[in-house]
């Protein structure tokens, strides 16, 4: 079939809508139509060229939709299911998907590696051109063919446009504070970053019952929205001291969680710094390649602090998505909060625009 979608031809070069060729499902894998795709960071990491992938390709990855079609042996899902795509499929036969980590499942780490799906070849192609996927979901269309594994079924009462943040932002942030650091009632917490993903971090403090929940970000915007989310405090890194004020929340101690969500450079240092003896640091943003973490060695065998990535949020997509959406549907996670503008498809870089000037907390592609 033929459908619009969003091509990157080159790093640093505008976002193209063109006419795509979309083929049919093979097996194992389903048809979806697109009804709503976030604009996330990741995306503008490739667009400018910080995060290499297999190009020319078909950018998006936190999608949601309805299945329209399946190829042969697919059974979890049918046409009419509303799904979220999550952008880490899982063999289910690996080690990690056996032990319970599908998050690490390689197959999948090897499509998004090759832009591929699991047979190793594309869906996609432009007046016979072959087009790569991105992180095997390629949602920035009116349609993506995925595996079957990557599509999520969900309750049908939830807005599609708030189940697509679940695919990336939310499972990341939340999953990291929930499953990754398993915050603890009357804990105290830093987030620095307040995008998508910290602010969904911040939700999963909350929820998770932390007394006091610290926002750092240089964007007034997002802090008055993190405070909206349930921030006790939201500061700006650049200016104020964060692990001072930390401290000063605790009677000197620090906090017991602090959550790196935006991976810029030496982030993760001042989160160390941050947290008292014991404490956790999760490291959640994806940095510049050549980025290192310089943390000081004579306190990490004195102070015991642990210092560990969150990947997806640790999360199991077909176990812990839909729980996510039934909090929101007993009003304990506010997600549409998260929306702040929406954007038609051939709007696409006036989306990477505005995160890029921080005018949004989420921007949302509608179909």
């Amino acid at each position: 079939m033929r459908m619009k979608a969003a091509v990157l031809r080159n790093p640093g070069a505008a976002v193209e809508i063109l006419d795509v060729e979309l083929d049919p499902p093979h097996a194992g894998e389903a048809l979806v139509r697109i009804a709503a795709c976030g604009v996330c960071a990741s995306d503008l990491h490739v667009v400018d060229g910080d995060l290499p992938e297999p190009l020319p390709l078909v950018l998006g990855h936190e999608a949601s939709g309805v299945v329209v079609d399946t190829g042969s042996g697919v059974e979890r899902v049918r046409p009419g299911d509303h799904v979220v795509l999550a952008l880490v499929p899982s063999c289910g036969d690996c080690e990690s998907c056996k032990s319970g980590r599908p998050n690490f499942c390689e197959l999948g780490g090897r499509m998004a590696a090759t832009g591929t799906l699991a047979d190793g070849t594309s869906r996609l192609s432009v007046e016979g051109e072959t087009l790569h996927h991105f992180n095997s979901v390629s949602s920035f269309a009116e349609y993506a063919v995925v595996p079957e594994s990557a599509a999520v079924p969900i309750r049908r009462d939830v807005p599609l446009n708030v189940a697509a943040l679940v695919g990336c932002a939310v499972m990341t942030g939340f999953g990291a504070a929930v499953l990754r650091a398993h915050v603890e009632p009357g804990s105290v917490a830093v987030v620095y970053g307040a995008g998508g993903v910290g602010l969904s971090a911040v939700l999963g403090c909350g929820l998770a019952g932390a007394r006091a929940i610290v926002a750092a970000d240089p964007v007034a915007f997002k802090r008055e929205t993190a405070l909206a989310l349930g921030a006790t405090h939201a500061v700006d890194p650049v200016s104020e001291d964060v692990p001072a004020l930390a401290r000063e929340l605790t009677d000197g101690r620090g906090a017991d969680y602090a959550f790196d969500t935006a991976g810029a450079p030496g982030v993760v240092a001042q989160a160390y710094e941050a947290v008292r003896r014991g404490g956790i640091v999760v490291a959640v943003g994806i940095p510049p390649l050549d980025a290192t973490a310089d943390l000081p060695a004579p306190s990490l065998p004195r102070e015991e602090k642990i210092v560990t990535g969150s990947f997806y949020g640790s999360c199991r997509p077909h176990q812990d998505m839909p729980l996510v959406l039934d909090l929101y549907k007993e009003g304990r996670l506010d997600l549409e909060a998260l929306i702040t503008r929406e954007f038609a498809l051939d709007e696409i870089n006036e989306g990477f625009a505005a995160m890029n000037a921080g005018e949004v907390a989420r921007g949302v592609i509608r179909f």
